[in-house]
């Protein structure tokens, strides 16, 4: 079979969005398919893209595109030679794929590729939905796209039931072809891990795993939160797992709030287990999120997760039982929530046994290998 995937992830080289598709053309690689991948050109290869092409698939990278007169006029002299078609689509109508799989970093990204979705009407193909937001003002006529969009797809796939309930609201579709669906995880060898000591003389160790991006990670306003008086009474120790373009302003926050002694910024760290190993309650204050993997991976380590009310947490966590749910990413919220943990840290260890109980209920084991069926399963 030829499979051609075309990622559409636009402001990050790698993220959450790219695991799913990229380990699922993998899985396909080492099954005999052939595999096309179109996806932006970064000055920096991810390793996984590296990885693809090493084991054969065939690459066609975008051009990101740049406000500049210069990129448009280059833009513009690349496609004349084929009628105003995009080099994209010309390598794609040349691989002839007899299934194409779409994967979004948002839900409506499609709208702003016209030729693509053009295209997909001569072609079998799934659509992946990595992320949501709401509110969201769209009118109409975007709507009646979207609609038709999803309606054309053989599966519309979602990573959590709040995401797909949000967004059949939204477009006031039932989306009758869309399911739920798992990303791969980032997991140790073997967990649960032991949980940490937590003695009456010590400091917790407060984690919170993603992107420094605080647009939709909330780094920011937890910081906000853990500089009010009541918090900075209290004993304890944040560390921040990550990069992104948010850094530097992470840095200026913590030391505006007084707070260069008690925050600490990791880097990213490749062998989660050192993360879960040093972390006594994983914090999660994401303002937008529709599969949080830190969330699954926190819960299957043993480890209890405070998090904000986004895409997949009312799903896995059980509020005081295996975690403690926020209902907004904000100081009143992400506080109450702090609050209602802190008076329960001495039940943290026995709440992450019991969440890794539950989530390993939950867990679908092979993601990428149930998704290569369907994909089989849709010519």
């Amino acid at each position: 079979m030829r499979i051609a995937f075309v990622s559409l992830m636009y402001d990050a080289p790698w993220g959450g969005s790219e695991v799913l598709w990229s380990q699922t053309a993998a899985r396909a690689l080492a099954a005999g398919h052939n595999v096309f991948i179109s996806t932006h050109e970064w000055h920096e290869k991810p390793v996984p893209l590296q990885e693809l092409e090493a084991a054969g698939a065939s690459f066609y990278f975008r051009p990101r595109y740049q406000p500049t007169l210069r990129f448009r006029t280059a833009n513009l002299f690349r496609r004349l030679p084929r009628g105003g078609v995009l080099p994209e689509i010309v390598a794609l109508r040349s691989f002839a794929p007899n299934v194409v799989v779409v994967s979004q970093g948002g839900w409506n990204d499609l709208l702003f590729h016209q030729q693509l979705a053009d295209w997909l009407h001569s072609i079998p193909f799934l659509l992946i939905c990595h992320n949501y937001h709401d509110p969201v003002r769209q009118d109409d006529k975007q709507r009646e796209r979207m609609i038709a969009l999803f309606s054309r797809a053989k599966e519309v796939l979602m990573i959590s039931n709040q995401q797909l309930r949000v967004l059949c609201r939204q477009l006031a579709a039932p989306l009758t072809n869309a399911r739920v669906v798992q990303n791969p995880l980032n997991l140790p060898a073997a967990y649960p891990l032991p949980y940490p000591e937590l003695l009456a003389d010590t400091v917790p160790q407060l984690s919170v795993v993603g992107s420094f991006d605080v647009d939709r990670k909330g780094q920011d306003v937890l910081l906000e939160t853990l500089a009010t008086p009541t918090w900075q009474g209290r004993h304890w120790h944040l560390n921040l797992y990550g990069r992104g373009p948010d850094q530097a302003y992470l840095e200026r926050l913590i030391s505006m709030y007084g707070l260069q002694r008690r925050v600490s910024l990791h880097g990213h760290v490749s062998d989660s287990s050192v993360i879960w190993r040093n972390t006594h309650l994983l914090i999660l204050p994401s303002r937008i999120e529709s599969g949080p993997m830190v969330v699954q991976e926190a819960l299957l380590c043993g480890r209890p997760v405070l998090t904000a009310n986004v895409g997949l947490v009312q799903d896995w966590v059980q509020e005081g039982e295996t975690g403690f749910i926020a209902d907004t990413a904000s100081v009143i919220a992400l506080g109450q929530a702090l609050d209602r943990a802190w008076a329960r840290r001495a039940d943290w260890a026995s709440m992450g046994q019991e969440g890794a109980a539950r989530a390993t209920a939950l867990l679908i084991p092979d993601p990428a290998g149930d998704f290569l069926q369907h994909v089989q399963a849709s010519v």
